[in-house]
């Protein structure tokens, strides 16, 4: 009766997912059972819905919008708890925004948004509570002028033991934005009040294509609190270059300067199209006062229905470790993979981490594969024992999880599942664990 009513809800699509996972001392029968919930609105109608649900023992997430019109709602939760550690954390936000229909020309408002926030952690040791909440409305003064005001409120509150402080402060923001042809230029002003002290910020950009390949850049900040900044930047498609009849964007070439009271930057990069399915680029920038010398590279391109995209970078500085990083993602919304999926690395020695975090999917006949990771490592310094110097890297610190759920289809509506899940520890009373789950999920 009950999957019947979901199957008929006005044409509505989704899944009701049930997981039973292996479990031992501490955990207990109810940590065994995972539950996931999923709906959406059939698309061509004036209004659209959606909403998903995770509900376990330890974590519970909620997403639900809802857009009718020109108007658009959404609501977001978390909940994560470890009672083992005895700490549990809780985040929520609600939001609209509206689009108002823009007469041709002349003075409208051309959007509006607004947001609730609200965010807690408890551990043995302290609590803490985060409000904020903000407005913000889009103007169209004309053809080729139009700007934003933003206001924003924060509420911060933290106990730890007896003791206990209340931080409070509010942004007032907008922008201003010029454009015209291949000419834009923007302000950006803004005034903060924190526990009784204000502050200021303004930006300025500016951006013009004398020619169809050139393009020259410019941005300035000042700020109450620290020294100014300017940069410029030049652009250049140099595919002429390469022969006659090279198409544009073939290969383009640039470099920029930042300047600041302290020092001041150089760079050129270069970026080639080597086909449709293939973009590489790399530039490296140097800065003399300090000799820092950082190189970077990445590339992104389409493997079938994939989108993969991989960067690289390392900062030289005479006198200190290098620091090297790499990351790489995986993207598709076309059948048969579905989903996201993005894997990084950091060192400076004797420091590294690394973390996975993602969905990523295929979806083929009777067969469903998919993986949610959401995993970090850390490795930092450990001191020197007595008698000794320098340092040495200590233990890895990992948390999170990794799931691998593998469906199929045995009816016209329901799949069998079996999953495979790590679970990174959170102390010598809860070790990391390797659990073994199956499922059964209906379809409507």
């Amino acid at each position: 009766m009950c999957c019947a009513a979901l199957g008929g809800a006005a044409g509505a699509s989704g899944e009701f997912h049930v997981k039973f996972y292996s479990f031992a001392a501490p955990q207990t029968l109810a940590d065994a059972l995972s539950v996931q919930f999923r709906i959406q609105s059939p698309g061509g109608g004036p209004s659209s819905y959606a909403a998903e649900l995770l509900a376990e023992s330890r974590q519970q997430n909620l997403t639900a919008r809802y857009s009718s019109g020109r108007n658009f709602f959404q609501v977001q939760a978390r909940r994560q708890s470890d009672p083992i550690l005895n700490n549990s954390t809780l985040s929520g936000t609600l939001s609209y925004s509206y689009s108002p229909a823009l007469a041709p020309t002349g003075l409208a408002m051309s959007s509006f948004s607004t947001y609730y926030s609200y965010s807690a952690s408890q551990s043995p040791t302290q609590s803490v509570q985060v409000h904020s909440g903000g407005l913000n409305f889009g103007v169209r003064f004309s053809d080729t002028l139009s700007g934003s005001v933003n206001g924003s409120v924060f509420l911060v509150d933290i106990k730890a033991g007896t003791s206990s402080s209340t931080q409070r402060s509010a942004t007032l923001s907008g922008s201003l934005n010029y454009r015209k042809d291949a000419t834009t230029v923007s302000a950006s002003p803004s005034v903060s009040l924190a526990d009784g002290k204000a502050s200021w910020n303004v930006g300025v950009n500016a951006r013009t294509a004398p020619r169809s390949d050139l393009t020259l850049s410019a941005n300035a900040n000042a700020s109450s609190s620290s020294p100014p900044t300017a940069s410029a930047e030049v652009q250049y498609d140099a595919s002429a270059l390469l022969g006659t009849g090279t198409p544009k964007g073939k290969l383009s070439v640039g470099s920029a300067i930042s300047v600041s009271s302290a020092a001041y930057t150089v760079s050129g990069r270069v970026r080639t199209t080597v086909n449709p399915n293939l973009s590489l680029g790399g530039s490296v920038a140097f800065t003399p006062t300090t000799s820092d010398v950082t190189y970077t590279a990445d590339a992104s391109g389409k493997l079938g229905a994939a989108y993969l995209s991989a960067n690289t970078s390392l900062g030289t500085r005479p006198g200190t470790a290098p620091a090297f990083s790499v990351g790489a993602s995986v993207s598709s919304q076309a059948a048969p993979l579905y989903g996201s999926l993005f894997v990084g690395y950091r060192r400076q020695d004797p420091n590294q981490s690394g973390n996975a975090s993602g969905t990523f999917g295929y979806r083929s006949g009777k067969l469903d594969v998919s993986s949610t990771v959401a995993l970090n490592a850390t490795q930092s310094a450990s001191s020197p024992s007595a008698g000794q110097t320098g340092t040495t890297p200590g233990a890895w610190q990992i948390s999170g999880f990794a799931d691998l759920t593998a469906a199929y289809a045995v009816g016209e509506k329901y799949d069998v599942s079996g999953s495979l899940r790590y679970e990174a520890g959170s102390g010598p009373q809860a070790p990391a664990r390797l659990r073994y789950g199956v499922g059964l999920r209906y379809r409507f």
